[in-house]
């Protein structure tokens, strides 16, 4: 059973994962330079998936030494508070295809830093003792 299943919010169950698994963090942030007192604004939309990686790389980053604060955006902010610096970084690029558009538009006022879930898809599923097998049998 995970952290969130026993009743720790998102905050508190990263801060256990990142503990529980320091040797791959410390792994992850070789050579990585400690800072002290530096600030860092994570900008994530409200996905399951965007509020658990965004408070783990949270907590790395404040193990590091940032203070980190997260902010809660709809998808189209996110983009343009990364582009305009109101917000320091975002791991809630659904890229290649789902943020496409605002990738283009905003390309050239982010450093992209490369994937974070390689080979993720998007799509609907129901369970497997339902009668259906497309959008259409759904009517």
């Amino acid at each position: 059973m995970n952290s969130i299943e026993n009743g720790d919010n998102p905050e508190d169950a990263a801060a256990k994962w990142v503990k529980k698994n320091g040797d791959k963090v410390a792994q992850w942030t070789k050579g990585a330079n400690k800072v002290s007192g530096d600030k860092i604004t994570l900008g994530y939309v409200a996905w399951d998936s965007e509020i658990a990686s965004t408070n783990v790389i949270g907590n790395v980053l404040t193990d590091m030494g940032y203070k980190v604060t997260l902010r809660q955006v709809e998808a189209g902010p996110m983009w343009t508070g990364v582009a305009d610096g109101s917000l320091d970084a975002s791991v809630a690029a659904w890229l290649p295809s789902t943020h496409a558009d605002y990738y283009k538009k905003y390309k050239g006022k982010f450093q992209d830093l490369g994937e974070n879930l390689a080979g993720t898809k998007l799509g609907l599923v129901v369970p497997a003792y339902m009668d259906i097998n497309s959008i259409e049998d759904l009517k």
